[in-house]
């Protein structure tokens, strides 16, 4: 019995031993599997290479996500067999998450991976570093096409970004490279394209195509973009804009009455003595979806850019020609086409139904690929059919797209429509104005000191009677009296004003029934409100597309917010609550500034606080009682320039002694500059250096104002004054 109990018990120990080597040896065997650097493990793990370009197995749209776990064991694998009966040490390494992609089919059909998240973009054409902008994106932007920096749509934040070339003169690969991409986007399909995309492929750069043909391969790439780089909110967002806007379009246009016969040429085409196109492209097609028929689509619907010869053009004899082209070509493209008496025989020159469509990324551009293609679909549908189209109004439609997707500021008065005669502009009450393509004669009763900047006196064939007391006036252009004037923006004589047969007046919106006066007359009239810095800007940019001198206002608005930005950097840091309390008085010391106008606006960019405009936020010129300026007690007190009052006035009065800024001394009588013209910004550095002298002891202001007026009116300031101004 007793040998049979301690058999028992011998195979029981026997059995538990066996078990416990089975159980030691799996463990073993799944520690080994999991441990790093082992077959399985690397296997697992894609190389950089591979991340980048190995195709998926997965759909489209879908994000593929890998998840790689590891287990360490303290112990060495070979130190027993068995685990010991005392100490069992196990550690188990952090998790690691594979990559994740998302893969797209782009416009030329490829299936391309893209590994998320997406931080760094390489972007070659302008149309497409606008899309990327609009979708919240601008930041992950790292490198651009040479034609990127000069959309003036985009933030300079953007524009400043390394450039890599382009498709034409070529693209330098090892530049982009070197920005460390995560995904290139482009064109395909012309120039150097496919070379260049080649080769940033065979470096492991993932490449989006892009090539769009109408307005839902338009929407198509918005989409593709947006799903790259996880903006696809934002996207939809964007292409319902453009849907809606287009929608629009297709609905007014089914109400014209019928569908002219269209050409659309090129003016660099017609500059260089061609005339060029425009068929099966995207633009070509535009002419059909916005109610007319294009002959070049019908004749050549396989074509791109078909050029024809004149004869075929005759022949086709359009009732509308169509020119598009950058603002630098479109003017001479249309003059030469008027100049041409080859084309004095077509019936759309006879009916003066030959527009221009300003293209490409210049400021006041409404044509192009991408989100802007939408207002040019606008832009054409209300030329060619103005009637059923009378409620698209499409300057709004672009301020709005550029302010809300691109977070750049464009006024409605950047938007010109041409014809081979006029242009039509819009004044600062929203009426739009046809005058003449080029204006030569023109009587301006407010912005004299604008035209002394922008170079256009010439043009002058009369002011208002103020021009003539005007110091800059007076000093820079001497014969500001011999130029007529009929009065001025409140009193006005007609017959006067008549006589100087202008081609548009300039006057300020506040006498509705002298508009009306001149408007009978059968004179275009431009009306201007300004409240704020940047309807000083809109101004400027009015009449440089008013005289053809856009490049002169823009570097002048570019020198004017120079001066601005340096401005808000040095006093941005200066908190809310020590913010210098500014009161800026007018013909009388309780005749103030209120939160209307572009006084108010200075005050602010200077970094101060205007303590009237809590109190009048909607009136320019209060009068106050004393009381009210004690209640408000400002650290500093401005005193306009022709006010016949003066600092010593208050400082020497018992009266306004209580006030803080007459206590430290600190009331001035402002520079000299016209309040709507480009010294605006002079006089917000000069504030600021009163009111934060400490932050601008470095900054002769003098010396800037000196450079400034030397630069935009031709003599210094220090030659027309000797007020102090530091």
């Amino acid at each position: 019995m007793l040998r049979r109990g301690i058999s028992k018990a011998a195979s029981a120990t026997l059995i538990a031993l066996i078990i416990l080597a089975i159980c030691a040896g799996v463990a073993l065997y799944y520690m080994r599997q999991s441990a790093p650097g082992t077959a399985t493990t690397s296997s697992m793990r894609p190389s950089t290479t591979a991340s980048r370009t190995a195709a998926p197995q997965t759909s489209s749209t879908s994000i593929t996500t890998t998840t790689t776990t590891s287990t360490t064991s303290t112990a060495s694998a070979s130190s027993s067999t068995t685990p010991s009966t005392t100490t069992h040490a196990r550690s188990t390494s952090p998790t690691t998450t594979a990559p994740k992609y998302v893969e797209v089919r782009d416009l030329s059909g490829k299936l391309v991976k893209v590994r998320l998240p997406v931080k760094r973009v390489v972007v070659l054409q302008p149309y497409w570093a606008e899309v990327v902008v609009a979708l919240g994106a601008g930041d992950k932007i790292v490198g651009i096409g040479k034609w990127v920096k000069y959309d003036s749509y985009l933030p300079e934040s953007v524009r400043s970004k390394p450039s890599v070339g382009s498709l034409f003169s070529g693209v330098n690969v090892e530049e982009v490279a070197a920005l460390k991409p995560d995904v290139v986007i482009t064109d395909y399909g012309y120039g150097k394209a496919n070379e260049v995309i080649s080769k940033l492929e065979g470096m492991g750069i993932p490449v989006i195509r892009l090539f769009c043909r109408s307005f839902n391969d338009q929407l198509k790439a918005i989409s593709i973009i947006g799903k790259v780089l996880g903006a696809q909110s934002r996207a939809e967002e964007l292409i319902k804009f453009m849907k809606s806007k287009y929608d629009l379009v297709r609905e007014d246009v089914l109400k014209a009455p019928s569908k002219p016969r269209v050409v659309m040429l090129s003016a660099y085409g017609l500059l260089k003595g061609y005339l060029s196109t425009y068929a099966n492209t995207s633009w070509g097609r535009l002419v059909e979806e916005a109610g007319a028929v294009n002959l070049a689509l019908q004749k050549f619907p396989s074509k791109s850019w078909p050029k024809i010869g004149f004869e075929t053009l005759a022949k086709w004899d359009p009732d509308v020609l169509i020119i598009v082209g950058s603002k630098d070509d479109l003017i001479p493209a249309l003059d030469k086409v008027l100049s041409d008496k080859r084309f004095s025989i077509l019936k759309a020159v006879k009916d003066g139904r030959v527009y221009g469509v300003p293209t490409f990324e210049g400021l006041g551009a409404v044509l192009d690929w991408g989100p802007r293609i939408v207002i040019g679909y606008e832009y054409v549908a209300k030329l060619l059919h103005p009637s059923a189209c009378s409620n698209i109004d499409w300057r709004a439609d672009a301020a709005y797209l550029i302010k809300h997707f691109y977070g750049v500021d464009v006024p409605e008065q950047a938007f010109v429509a041409y014809s081979i005669r006029w242009k039509e502009v819009v004044d600062f009450s929203g009426k739009a104005v046809k005058i003449p393509l080029h204006v030569r004669r023109v009587v301006d009763l407010i912005s004299y000191v604008d035209d002394l900047a922008l170079g256009v006196m010439n043009r002058l064939v009369g002011v208002s009677k103020y021009a003539y007391f005007n110091p800059i006036m007076r000093k820079a252009y001497p014969n500001i009296t011999k130029i007529p004037s009929p009065g001025s923006s409140f009193s006005l004589n007609i017959e006067q004003l008549a006589a100087l047969r202008p081609d548009v007046v300039l006057i300020w919106n506040y006498k509705p029934g002298i508009v009306s006066d001149i408007e009978k007359l059968g004179i275009p009239v431009i009306c201007v409100n300004l409240r704020s810095y940047d309807d000083i800007k809109a101004l400027l940019i009015l009449l440089g597309n008013i005289y053809g001198v856009e490049d002169r206002a823009l570097k002048l608005i570019k020198d004017m917010d120079s001066i601005i930005s340096m401005v808000q950097e040095r006093v941005s840091n200066v908190p809310q609550s020590k913010r210098v309390k500014v009161l800026y008085l007018w013909s009388t010391p309780t005749t103030i500034q209120g939160g209307v106008g572009d006084i108010e606006d200075a005050i602010r960019m200077a970094g101060c606080v205007n303590p009237a405009a809590k109190y009048f936020p909607n009136k320019a010129y209060p009068r106050v009682d004393f009381e009210q300026i004690v209640k408000w007690n400002p650290d500093l007190i401005v005193i306009w320039w022709y006010a016949r009052f003066k600092p010593e006035d208050l400082l020497s009065s018992a009266k306004w002694s209580v006030i803080n800024a007459v206590k430290e001394g600190r009331v001035y009588k402002e520079p000299f500059y016209e309040h709507w013209g480009p010294g605006i910004s002079l006089f917000v550095l000069w504030l600021a250096s009163k009111a934060y002298p400490n932050l601008f002891k470095d900054v002769n202001v003098t010396a800037v104002m000196n450079k400034y007026y030397e630069e935009w009116y031709g003599v210094k300031y220090s030659e027309l004054f000797t007020h102090s101004s530091k």
